[in-house]
């Protein structure tokens, strides 16, 4: 498989399979969670295999992107996928204490395989406006996952985390317009303002006092959905409410 396609693979794989489980039964769901983490753990490792020994980067157009950086966030990304998946089938197993319904385990396989493509999209993307999309997708994928047993803390926790990281993302929103901004003030290109491979170029000059203001706007906002003091609140109610596989993917 060529790196192009390998990529395309850790979008395409995870999001076919959040279609898949809207249609399977309970086990069967979460038996394909834990098959499509050890895929997209494949696909990660094929593509460490390519960039890292020759310090080679991939890219696909102007969309994605894999460099050894990513590369290795890939891999990290699809190994605690596949780890809270495997513990997943076990926490959810038909018997268990917090065995799902044909409905739930439909809702769960769905919001957690698109979560690990919303993230894949992230460490990918070549774009920062991509990226700010599957940074969105993430908040919107992973909060259902608190209140996957639905009780009133739980909703609290839901609506809670998803207020508070969607105005996080906000900021990070106007932060990427101020990079942009930046870019194209300097003179440097324009419509690929927002391209990680031109803003890291040599010999790109960005306007330091709008760098400054983007630096501000984009710590807070990504710094609100990793959970930076102060403005982590979200953290505690999250992780208690929701079920374990999804706070053990959280924390990873």
């Amino acid at each position: 498989m060529t790196p192009g396609l390998s990529i395309i693979g850790m979008l395409a794989v995870p999001a076919l399979g959040a279609l898949a489980c809207l249609l399977l039964p309970a086990r069967a769901t979460l038996r394909l969670a834990a098959t499509v983490s050890a895929t997209e753990l494949g696909l990660a490792v094929q593509l460490w295999r390519i960039v890292v020994p020759g310090g080679r980067s991939v890219g696909v157009d102007d969309l994605f992107f894999v460099d050894a950086f990513s590369a290795f966030h890939l891999i990290v990304l699809a190994l605690v996928f596949l780890l809270c998946s495997l513990f997943a089938a076990i926490y959810f197993a038909d018997g268990a204490e917090h065995a799902l319904s044909r409905g739930q385990a439909r809702r769960f396989g769905a919001l957690w395989l698109g979560s690990l493509a919303a993230m894949a999209l992230v460490l990918v993307a070549d774009n920062l406006g991509i990226m700010w999309v599957g940074m969105e997708a993430t908040t919107l994928l992973t909060a259902f996952l608190i209140s996957l047993h639905a009780n009133r803390l739980s909703l609290e926790a839901m609506w809670k985390y998803l207020l508070i990281c969607s105005v996080g993302i906000a900021f990070a929103f106007i932060g990427t317009i101020f990079t942009a901004a930046s870019a194209k003030g300097a003179g440097s290109f324009g419509a690929d303002a927002l391209l990680w491979t031109r803003l890291a170029a040599p010999g790109v000059h960005l306007d330091p006092t709008l760098m400054t203001f983007a630096f501000v706007f984009v710590l807070v906002g990504y710094g609100t959905k990793a959970g930076l003091a102060p403005i982590h609140s979200w953290l505690p109610d999250a992780h208690s409410q929701a079920p374990a596989p999804g706070s053990a993917m959280f924390s990873g």
